[in-house]
């Protein structure tokens, strides 16, 4: 049970927002962009959770192992947790499950799912491991879903996004607002894929793209403060605000 999954890292492209009302530049692009429409899809609801020791002993071996939900289709995702920014392609493994199936019911199909994404052996008794792993990082994401439509034949989803980040180690929650943008239809429109993100980033300036995979980066926001970076990040924040208005 279980398949993989290759994936195109740049099919996918992911923002943050600094700003409390970040959408109304994205939907100007409309009368920038004279050849591009969004028609609105409807919502969707997304839940991620991950998993892993008390002592993280997956994310050590280079695993992300996590249970995702949209609406009623659940499965366990099993990823490399290395950074791929410098790949162009890379596996997942998908194992649908029960709404009700925990972590332990399918151990034996996720330990497949790890091995054949690692070309080297694992020192770990993975499957140990996975049934002792505990929920690490909760995600959150109500989205209203958009379709990119150009004149060329280009298409691609955009997601606006709410979400809300839920560390069960530091008890820290955080809200944000996000957007996903994800390309669809032939290859052949890639590269005008590349430049439509191109123009998000020219005149969209309250979103900044995120590099981390979503795992890291809800780690780095929900982690344990620390009083004084605090007061450099709100600083830092305000600048980018002030910046962005004299831009304006």
């Amino acid at each position: 049970m279980g398949k993989f999954i290759e994936l195109k890292n740049d099919d996918v492209v992911k923002y943050e927002a600094l700003t409390d009302k970040p959408f109304e530049k994205v939907f100007a692009l409309q009368n920038v962009l004279k050849f591009y429409r969004f028609a609105y899809a409807g919502t969707v609801k997304s839940s991620e959770i991950f998993y892993d020791t008390p002592s993280d002993l997956l994310y050590k071996a280079g695993v992300v192992l996590s249970r995702v939900q949209e609406d009623d289709r659940v499965f366990f995702k099993v990823s490399p947790s290395a950074s791929l920014s410098n790949v162009t392609t890379k596996k997942i493994f998908s194992h649908k499950v029960g709404v009700k199936d925990t972590i332990k019911d399918h151990a034996f199909y996720l330990v497949d799912g790890i091995k054949g994404l690692f070309s080297t052996p694992f020192s770990i008794d993975v499957e140990n491991v996975i049934k002792n792993a505990v929920p690490k990082i909760g995600i959150f994401i109500n989205a209203d879903v958009y379709k990119v439509i150009s004149g060329t034949g280009f298409r691609s989803f955009m997601c606006h996004e709410n979400i809300k980040y839920e560390n069960y180690e530091t008890k820290r929650k955080q809200h944000a607002l996000g957007m996903t943008v994800k390309m669809i239809g032939p290859e052949q429109y890639h590269e005008e894929f590349v430049s439509f993100n191109d123009a998000i980033k020219k005149y969209c300036k309250e979103f900044i793209e995120v590099h981390d995979n979503l795992y890291e980066h809800a780690k780095k926001i929900t982690r344990k403060i620390d009083t004084k970076q605090q007061k450099i990040d709100k600083k830092k924040a305000k600048q980018k605000i002030a910046d962005m208005k004299m831009e304006e």
